[in-house]
């Protein structure tokens, strides 16, 4: 009996620590997303410099489309993982405009974004209303 119980406690320990902090499309739904802060290092930092498609903010609708207030309009948006950590895809429904950011998921009601490629340097941090 003791052997039983430790297997089931090996493996609830397994389980625990394979668990992700990885943001999800289903973390991004519902409420609105503002801009309270840059962000750097895993925190909140200073004034936020994004671009305007982000900045004044954002409202998930789905796990494919996004709100821009910014630029009053629909978004698709995806998500993916790389070595580097999770990537968000912005890009205006009629394919004008592209962004893309690593989203680091702070906690259920907030999200930091930091710019790769062409964005690297933009950075803000965002809380749910």
């Amino acid at each position: 009996m003791y052997v039983k119980y430790s297997l089931l406690f090996a493996v609830l320990i397994f389980l625990i620590s394979c668990s992700t902090d990885d943001i999800t499309g289903d973390d991004l739904i519902e409420g609105e997303w503002v801009v309270t802060a840059g962000y750097k290092d895993g925190k909140p930092e200073g004034e936020s410099y994004c671009s305007p498609s982000v900045d004044p903010g954002l409202e998930f609708k789905d796990e494919e489309t996004v709100y821009s207030k910014g630029y009053e309009s629909d978004f698709s948006y995806e998500l993916e993982k790389d070595n580097e950590g999770v990537i968000i895809n912005l890009q205006r429904i009629d394919g004008s405009m592209h962004r893309t950011f690593f989203i680091e998921k702070i906690s259920e009601d907030e999200f930091g974004l930091v710019g790769r490629l062409f964005f690297e340097g933009q950075n803000c941090y965002f809380e749910r209303q």
